[in-house]
């Protein structure tokens, strides 16, 4: 694809505005300005050297640059070419802006700053992930009512799988599963006979013995979790993302409410993600889940990459293929075309180009509530406590997220992880239970409750 001449039709700059400026959307501004075809001259966040520092860090002078707290001053100095800084999102929504990157990462705030930029025919495009899978359906309509695109971002899993598994359909591949690597590797040090998984490292003795599949590649997989038991291997973003996937994307699905998650290395995949009746995991084709990517600590990362197995259904592609460098399984049954990684924001540019120039978001037209990543305690819970979502992925003490089919909500019913945010328990909660609405006293309902009471009612009858 030459994207030069794909994205050629724009006269004029697409003027883009950015929501949170850290993070996820520090490389979308910082080699966002270079692209000849964007102006980013809206930032908002609640700090406001931040925001200068960002200006600045890209050559723009420090008189160049304005804080707004009034309609007539943004607009004056817009038209006057000034780089405005916002800590009012709903008065940077008023500027002449084309679009709107929302990156604050927080469900709540994601949910209000979405709709101050449709209400303000804004296009949008969304990089919280946790906002989309509680509300992302009603919001879409929201948008497609006002007439204006609501969109995932490319640069982060969701949208990136979708891109990749609408890539293998439209080569005329049969898909057998998709999904993605967690976000942190399982690294072997042969060495020193250790597994680290970030900062938490242990000894394992003997683990060559389970560096291969083996003849019982199921086995295997089921030996390699259970040595591995003192690390996490089911982790909340992740179920996330891939529920999402599912809801903008409406034939594919779990295996499992809790997914398998195996540790396995990037070549072992094809053998792993594919029916049973192939010498894989699942019950079916079409199965959406999650890998825990162990590789030596002298292998390429795979963390955070995106997948797609294929049935090999034609042996003479396959072997050019294999020959080519394409993951097959032993049995050669299967393939796996895959993304090695994720480029945050140097990929939403893309998404901004996509939805400014050619009139599509990265994602999909018409998501619809098919999954919930729901709230389950791990533990006992007193009656009173306050559920607080905390640190970058807004993970509840206590709480985890297992992906159930998509039920309204109702005081006897499952309740969509990040509505328990700031909720007050009314009953001791035991392990093993699902979080319901009855059992939460709110301190105060908010608008992503609100909004998914708007969207049961609209999508879940």
């Amino acid at each position: 694809m030459n994207y030069d001449l794909l994205f050629s039709s724009q006269p004029n700059k697409i003027e883009l505005a950015i929501i949170g400026v850290s993070g996820f959307n520090h490389s979308l501004f910082k080699y966002g300005v270079r692209n000849d075809k964007l102006s980013i001259r809206v930032l908002c966040g609640r700090n406001i050297q931040k925001c200068i520092d960002a200006y600045k860090s890209v050559g723009i002078e420090e008189n160049d640059i304005l804080y707004c707290t009034d309609f007539k001053t943004g607009i004056k100095a817009f038209k006057a070419g000034k780089s405005l800084i916002f800590d009012d999102i709903s008065l940077a929504m008023q500027m002449p802006i084309d679009i709107v990157v929302e990156g604050t990462g927080s469900p709540e705030a994601s949910a209000r700053y979405i709709l101050a930029a449709i209400e303000n025919g804004k296009n949008i495009i969304v990089v919280t992930k946790e906002s989309d899978s509680v509300v992302g359906s009603i919001i879409a309509k929201k948008a497609k009512e006002k007439g204006v695109l609501y969109s995932l971002a490319d640069g982060d899993q969701p949208s990136l799988l979708i891109g990749l598994i609408t890539w293998v359909k439209n080569a005329g591949l049969k898909i057998l599963s998709a999904g993605k690597a967690s976000e942190y590797d399982f690294i072997y040090n042969p060495k020193e006979a250790t597994i680290q998984v970030q900062e938490q490292k242990i000894a394992i003795k003997d683990f060559e013995k389970l560096w291969d599949l083996g003849a019982d590649p199921i086995q295997t997989i089921q030996h390699r979790s259970e040595i591995l038991k003192e690390f996490n291997q089911r982790a909340l973003p992740d179920l996330v993302e891939m529920a999402i996937v599912c809801n903008h994307l409406a034939d594919f699905d779990p295996d499992s409410p809790t997914f398998h998650f195996p540790i396995a290395r990037a070549i072992e995949i094809p053998d792993l993600m594919c029916p049973k009746d192939m010498g894989g995991l699942f019950n079916g084709e079409k199965r959406i889940d999650v890998v825990n990517c162990l590789r030596r600590i002298d292998e390429q990362s795979l963390e955070g990459g995106e997948f797609v197995v294929v049935a090999c259904d034609d042996e003479d592609t396959w072997k050019v293929l294999k020959e080519k460098g394409v993951p097959l399984s032993r049995n050669e049954k299967t393939a796996m075309i895959y993304y090695p990684a994720h480029y945050l924001g140097l990929e939403a540019i893309f998404s901004v180009l996509s939805v400014g120039i050619l009139g599509l978001p990265t994602s999909s037209i018409n998501p619809t509530p098919r999954y919930d990543v729901v709230a389950r305690a791990v533990k006992s819970i007193p009656k009173g406590t306050v559920l607080r979502a905390r640190g970058h992925h807004h993970i509840i003490d206590g709480l985890e997220g297992i992906v159930l089919p998509a039920k309204r909500i109702d005081e006897n019913v499952q309740l969509p992880y990040y509505l328990a945010d700031g909720m007050i328990l009314k009953r001791n909660i035991e392990a093993g239970e699902l979080i319901t609405a009855g059992m939460l006293d709110p301190t105060d309902y908010s608008l992503l409750w609100s909004l998914r009471k708007e969207q049961d009612e609209t999508f879940l009858t």
